[in-house]
């Protein structure tokens, strides 16, 4: 993400998030949720366990969830795993490098799904 004159340059990510929609679109909601969960934890450094996303993913649909970890997230290069796996390899942290991009291409989805008004 590189800076032009003080204003990022999002245009790779929000690609990245229509790539996923077009290619992957069951994982948006996962994706909108671990957008919520880099939010929440940029005020402590800005990493976040897979299982937080989980929690917010059942929040946000008041279903039961599972995700096989978030490496397909981390593919489309919307997360990054951040160090090694804790508690013996079953807990994986991450952040998220662009979570304002992340947000510019969920919003972009939604517009994009409107009913054109005329």
């Amino acid at each position: 993400m590189e800076d032009h004159g003080g204003v990022a340059d999002h245009t790779e990510t929000v690609r990245a998030v229509m790539r996923l929609a077009s290619e992957r679109p069951e994982w948006l909601p996962a994706l909108q949720a671990a957008c919520e969960s880099a939010r929440k934890a940029e005020a402590f450094g800005g990493e976040f366990a897979g299982a937080w996303v989980v929690s917010e993913l059942e929040q946000q649909t008041g279903d039961r969830a599972w995700l096989p970890g978030l490496r397909t997230l981390a593919v489309y290069g919307l997360l990054e795993k951040s160090g090694p796996s804790a508690r013996g390899g079953r807990r994986a942290y991450y952040r998220m490098p662009d979570r304002p991009g992340v947000e510019l291409g969920l919003e972009e989805l939604k517009r994009r799904k409107q009913p054109e008004q005329g």
